[in-house]
Parts: C-alpha cells; sequence; structure tokens
C-alpha cells in the first residue's frame, strides 16, 4: 500500500509527521491517520505529501510496478 510506502520513507529520511502534515497543508490528525491506512488519501493531499517529501508523485507507485513485475 502507498501509505505504507510513504510512511517507511518518511521514517527512513527522518521526516516527522508534524513536519510534512503542515507543510503539506494537512493537520497532524489527518497524516497520522493516513500514514495508518485508517482514512483514505485524497489525489490532492497525496501530491501535497510528495511535494513536502521533494519526491515525484509517481515517486511511491514505482516501487509498487516493480515489485509486481518481480512476482
Amino acid at each position: 500500500m502507498i501509505y505504507q510506502r510513504i510512511r517507511a520513507y518518511m521514517e527512513r529520511m527522518g521526516f516527522t509527521q508534524s513536519v510534512v502534515a503542515k507543510n503539506a497543508g494537512m493537520t497532524k490528525v489527518a497524516m497520522s491517520e493516513s500514514l495508518r491506512g485508517n482514512r483514505r488519501l485524497t489525489a490532492d493531499e497525496y501530491v501535497a505529501i510528495c511535494n513536502a517529501l521533494g519526491v515525484s508523485a509517481d515517486f511511491f507507485s514505482q516501487d509498487q510496478e516493480e515489485e509486481e513485475a518481480r512476482v
């Protein structure tokens, strides 16, 4: 799931949910719920998170495509 990839990337790179939420224009609660899979991200939120993390919008889907190609 993409939210798991986002969460893992944030942890690996040292981003906090609070900072990313603020930079993405989201509340801390919305960010937390989204990264736990309890709330769906809107397309706009997803793009805003990618921008806040400094990655392209297809960054988190690329791993999934590569993973599916290996199966």
